[in-house]
């Protein structure tokens, strides 16, 4: 205790005091400039990315939006169009290929094997591989135009 009022008395306390209070100052301006000077580098990346992309625009235009739309028209016909069309023709004969798995015991030590064989069926068959195709083509049709809207939007 007394060791503390001699250093209290001589200043030297005062002066530790200061000193941590200048080297916390100096390491928040520091950090505050730091911080500034990562959102400027951020502003100007984003900036030349506006203006990389807004140029490559300019450049191709929207040229894949037909191949987009017969894409979508291709699908849709399959998918819509083609069961109705087949039904009337019940006696085509349409070869499915099916995949059986089996065995695979002890996590993958003793491996599983594949059985494949060949179904015949008549009339027209639609497959899940298709619809999850209209899906995507679906939403990937309909974010292109979304991501396109936002771009014209945000100038």
């Amino acid at each position: 205790m007394e060791l503390l009022l001699e250093l209290w008395d001589s200043g030297a306390l005062g002066a530790i005091f200061s000193s941590v209070v200048t080297c916390v100052g100096q390491l928040s301006a520091i950090n505050s400039q730091k911080f500034t000077m990562v959102l400027d580098a951020l502003q100007k990346q984003q900036l030349s990315d506006i203006t990389a992309y807004d140029s490559a625009f300019n450049r191709s235009g929207d040229s894949g939006e037909w191949v987009r739309r017969i894409m979508l028209f291709m699908a849709f016909f399959v998918l819509a169009v083609c069961p109705f069309l087949f039904a009337f023709f019940v006696d085509i004969p349409v070869a499915i290929e099916t995949a059986e798995q089996y065995g695979g015991w002890l996590w993958g030590l003793i491996p599983e094997k594949e059985r494949f064989n060949v179904a015949y069926v008549n009339g027209f068959y639609l497959a899940d591989v298709w619809k999850e195709l209209m899906a995507n083509l679906i939403s990937a049709y309909i974010g292109a135009g979304i991501t396109r809207k936002a771009f014209k939007l945000s100038r």
